[in-house]
């Protein structure tokens, strides 16, 4: 009688079935970790953009002339320590 249960539950059929099973969800697995490793990154890239918009406006103004070196060494400063 066991015989016969194991060989129905491990038949050819039933086997395919698990191995396509966890090959979905292996498949499901790449694709999640993929979606957070971009939503992690694009985060940064758009946290990062944000704090060098001052420093970036702060330089354009140094090389239009519209503040000196000095001036410009020193908002620097204040800028890097927020």
């Amino acid at each position: 009688m066991m015989d016969g249960m194991m060989g129905g539950i491990m038949s050819g059929n039933s086997m395919m079935g698990m191995c396509l099973m966890m090959g979905i969800g292996l498949f499901l697995l790449i694709i999640l970790i993929g979606v957070t490793i971009y939503m992690v990154v694009r985060q940064l890239m758009k946290k990062s953009s944000v704090t060098d918009r001052p420093l970036l406006l702060l330089k354009e103004r140094y090389v239009k002339g519209e503040i000196n070196e000095e001036e410009y060494q020193l908002k620097r400063k204040v800028l890097n320590e927020k």
